[in-house]
């Protein structure tokens, strides 16, 4: 699931489908999840709906438009999740991704299976900056959490709930999320240069 509902007020316009090399962003993470061959690639859009409409148009990619995305990213997660369930009843688990993350890649994601598969944890996030978040591996028994999420949150606060039942992989860029010009014009600058630091 990728969560790309927001109004992304601070920016002003649609932030993921800003130009990454000769795609968006949003085409970029579309395209490192392909490899991973899922059942199912969703898309949860809202303010930008039409925007994504026009652009996404691989037949594997199911877009799910979330009419109450005003409601905060949790309304966002269930409405993907319900979605993605009536597609595929027997779903396991579970990859949330945000749109706003340019640096995720296919390395991360299969690196977050592996150790899901090695340690046998239901929960698989990204650390980054001391912090634990998106993407995110969720086994199917935390369903029923994400249906209890209220308002702006996001799966984060489950995370909190089953420190036991988790496993971290660093995801190095994962601070870098574009949320205003100057996030935009710090990740071309990145690019360009190849320096992170």
């Amino acid at each position: 699931m990728i969560l790309a509902a927001g109004q992304a007020s601070r920016i002003g316009k649609a932030k993921m489908l800003l130009p990454y090399k000769d795609k968006t962003i949003l085409e970029k993470i579309v395209d490192e999840v392909l490899p991973l061959d899922p059942n199912r690639i969703t898309i949860v859009t809202g303010h930008y709906h039409q925007e994504i409409k026009s652009i996404i148009h691989n037949p594997i990619v199911m877009l799910v438009h979330n009419a109450g995305y005003q409601k905060g990213m949790s309304s966002s997660i269930q409405t993907g999740l319900k979605a993605m369930q009536e597609q595929c009843p027997d779903l396991q688990f579970l990859f949330i991704l945000v749109a706003d993350q340019p640096f995720l890649d296919q390395a991360l994601l299969q690196k977050m299976i592996q150790l899901h598969k090695e340690t046998k944890k239901g929960l698989v996030a990204a650390s980054y900056e001391g912090v634990s978040g998106t993407p995110l591996l969720l086994a199917a028994k935390y369903f029923d959490k994400l249906y209890q999420l209220e308002g702006d949150k996001g799966a984060r606060a489950i995370l909190h709930q089953y420190p036991d039942d988790l496993a971290l992989v660093d995801f190095e860029l994962g601070w870098l999320d574009i949320d205003t010009e100057s996030d935009y014009a710090r990740f071309c600058e990145i690019i360009k240069t190849g320096n992170a630091d």
